[in-house]
């Protein structure tokens, strides 16, 4: 008898998946509170867990015999009530906040939040003179446009494709990464000779970050495998750490060519302008290695990886959707009554209110998916069962 896809996710959840959702989640804020440089990483790794996630229900779904179509839809419409919903009530606190304050420059960028196409807006400004950028509640938002790109074009893998062909296929994407990430650049450059723009255009393209996503697919389809091989967790650690020095040793030797001296020979390597002498290519490429080598070792549940299945992780990253959407409206909210953001603050006080804004927004999180997110998702999930 055939198991249907709830029941066999239900039997084997990864508790490990939540506790790497917190840890992403604090990376970020920690980053905005000018106390993790490299906390942008944190995006990368829910990157792979999404597609991690999203692809153990198609796997779980492949034998069942269902029409294409309708499996989209059910795909599109669950991300939908999971998603969707609270977004918009985040949207909507926001617009009452930046009426409150007559700011409606902001609010050109409406058309873009709503249509999940907000990270071209970012890059591009579609809108001349619009508000883009402008306010920092809504200057994440742009990671959640390109999730809800992925969400739109994955399905052509994992229900379009034949069986037989979806893995080879995912691994040809991932390897494809680097090579769009170089000749995206190559078209960006002549457009803006701002390398800081062109290090954000290539930083908040979903074209150039599919493959960190297809990563935690293709982890989700060789998942057997590497439960039976803990040697594959290893030899991915090995690769991501050699390659990671080599990158980091590479970049210190060229920037230490042009001059720079002591700290700042280590600028622009893992953080800050990450453009230039083909950096913005293979830096997403380490960071991607990295973030699979720590989701397959919290999937094989290998050493110290208990630390993540700890209740109050776990905790945390049932709730960290909420957490991360709330965090930057929240440290906008602790700059207009400090007069300045918390990342400009001396080192002891970035740290004191990094604790406290992480607290709050895990408390606001608490609320949102105690008595708004869980209800509409499982309300969502009714309505489809029925159908």
């Amino acid at each position: 008898m055939e198991t249907s896809g709830k029941a066999w996710l239900a039997r084997t959840r990864v508790l490990e998946i939540d506790g790497l959702r917190a840890i992403a989640m604090t990376m970020v804020i920690a980053q905005h509170c000018g106390l993790l440089p490299f906390g942008w990483m944190g995006v990368w790794l829910f990157y792979a867990i999404s597609g991690y996630v999203i692809t153990r229900g198609f796997v779980a779904e492949e034998k069942i015999e269902q029409d294409i179509r309708r499996r989209y839809a059910h795909f599109m419409l669950r991300r939908f009530f999971r998603i969707v919903p609270i977004y918009f009530i985040y949207i909507i606190i926001n617009i009452v906040l930046l009426s409150a304050l007559s700011q409606s420059e902001p609010l050109q960028d409406l058309p873009y939040l709503a249509s999940f196409t907000f990270n071209w807006q970012m890059i591009f400004g579609y809108v001349p003179g619009s508000g883009a950028g402008t306010w920092s509640a809504f200057g994440h938002l742009w990671t959640l446009s390109v999730e809800e790109q992925f969400y739109l074009l994955f399905p052509i893998i994992a229900l379009v494709v034949p069986v037989h062909s979806r893995l080879p296929i995912t691994v040809f994407f991932i390897i494809s990464g680097p090579i769009i990430r170089y000749f995206y650049s190559s078209v960006i450059t002549p457009i803006n000779p701002d390398s800081g723009w062109a290090a954000f255009a290539v930083y908040a393209s979903s074209i150039c970050h599919f493959d960190a996503f297809l990563l935690g697919s293709l982890i989700a389809r060789v998942e057997p495998k590497l439960h039976g091989n803990h040697r594959l967790s290893d030899a991915a650690w090995v690769v991501a750490m050699i390659c990671g020095l080599v990158y980091v040793a590479a970049y210190l030797n060229i920037n230490r060519e042009a001059g720079a001296t002591g700290i700042s020979a280590f600028r622009n390597i893992i953080s800050g302008i990450i453009f230039g002498q083909h950096r913005e290519v293979l830096l997403y490429l380490i960071v991607n290695l990295f973030m699979g080598a720590v989701l397959i070792h919290a999937v094989l549940r290998r050493p110290l990886s208990g630390l993540l299945s700890s209740r109050l992780l776990v905790w945390v990253g049932s709730i960290s959707y909420g957490g991360y959407l709330f965090h930057a409206l929240l440290l906008w909210m602790m700059k207009y009554f400090l007069g300045s953001p918390v990342r400009e603050l001396p080192i002891p006080e970035r740290v004191l209110y990094f604790s406290m804004v992480w607290l709050i927004t895990i408390s606001v999180a608490y609320i949102s998916f105690r008595w708004f997110e869980a209800p509409v998702a499982r309300w969502g999930r009714a309505r489809l069962s029925s159908v």
